[in-house]
């Protein structure tokens, strides 16, 4: 834009005004394009986060969930709104302490209330460790005997009130840096958010009590986001297209040229010899030249707008559409006469 060629009729005041906005708009496009990169800077050590939510009491989102219950039999229950189920046992098996845990699959709801029967030991644990919707299951980070798993610690004979809230993480699993780059592959895994509380007063010696209460009638995603160079080159381009639309409404079009950096400055400078074979082809074919020759003696009125036609039709103009409609015109013509 800053380039452009002024036109002999414009008054000067008003190129001076067209040489400052393309100025501004430069210096607006490069501070943009530096805010593009020092946010795809930013994300490779902290990505941004997507934060959606998608309620669950909804008749057609069927949800469940998985729970690990160590210290305890097979005997476990959980109450509905108007019936009591069993709860549906996977699997069993033992962790490091030697202690029985079975995994047991529930209905997603607004209260769970499980009374299991516990064995000789004053306390277990429990492990909420997957969510199944919509076909989809989702699992922890870290499974049961790990470490860093949040196991929830139940006092057999009382209430044990757990509060949980699942939150869907989609993670970046390859180096951040190459994700900035080339793109990379997610994990997608659950996090409960889970914490209990203990009831003052104590049930039946024989009997302990779970009630499941989620914090929220809604399921979270969280997914976390990088800027990689097909954002950023978008983003430039698009704005840059803003700008250029903007000056084209308040300008006017710049001049229509099909010479590219190649032409107008390697050429010049670096491939002399591609600069001299388009010189003699150019002389060879457009003799005199458009816009150039000027004129000359040596060639007539008709000879000068035959070269103009063939510069245009081979640079500038698509006649393709034309030359189907001359085509289209004989066929019918031949159509006729037979």
């Amino acid at each position: 834009m800053i380039a452009e060629n002024k036109q002999s009729t414009e008054p000067f005041s008003f190129i001076i005004l067209k040489k400052i906005c393309s100025f501004l708009f430069i210096i607006i496009l490069i501070f943009y394009t530096y805010g593009q990169f020092s946010q795809f800077s930013e994300s490779i050590s902290k990505p941004n986060l997507i934060i959606s939510k998608q309620r669950m009491d909804k008749d057609t989102n069927i949800t469940t969930m998985s729970i690990f219950l160590c210290g305890s039999t097979l005997n476990c229950n959980y109450k509905e709104i108007n019936d009591e189920k069993k709860c549906d046992h996977e699997f069993s098996l033992k962790d490091d302490d030697n202690t029985t845990c079975s995994s047991y699959s529930l209905d997603f709801q607004n209260e769970i209330i499980i009374e299991v029967t516990p064995i000789n030991i004053t306390a277990g644990y429990l492990y909420l460790y997957g969510i199944q919707m919509n076909n989809k299951t989702y699992m922890t980070e870290f499974f049961l005997f790990d470490k860093s798993a949040v196991l929830l610690h139940y006092v057999n004979g009382q209430t044990n009130f757990v509060y949980f809230s699942p939150t869907i993480i989609k993670q970046i699993t390859n180096n951040k840096y190459v994700y900035g780059l080339a793109g990379g592959e997610k994990d997608e895994y659950v996090d409960f958010n889970a914490h209990m509380d203990h009831a003052t007063t104590s049930t039946t010696p024989d009997k302990t009590t779970l009630i499941l209460r989620p914090t929220s009638k809604s399921i979270y995603y969280q997914e976390e986001s990088y800027y990689d160079f097909n954002s950023i080159t978008s983003n430039i381009g698009g704005f840059f297209g803003f700008l250029s639309g903007i000056f084209v409404f308040l300008f006017g079009a710049s001049k229509l040229a099909p010479w590219g950096f190649l032409q107008t400055h390697v050429f010049n400078c670096l491939c002399t010899r591609y600069r001299r074979r388009l010189i003699r082809k150019l002389k060879s074919k457009y003799e005199p030249i458009p816009f150039v020759s000027g004129r000359t003696k040596n060639f007539t009125l008709e000879e000068r707008v035959q070269s103009i036609e063939n510069l245009l039709e081979e640079y500038y103009l698509n006649t393709d559409f034309l030359n189907l409609l001359l085509e289209d015109n004989k066929d019918n013509k031949v159509d006729d006469k037979v």
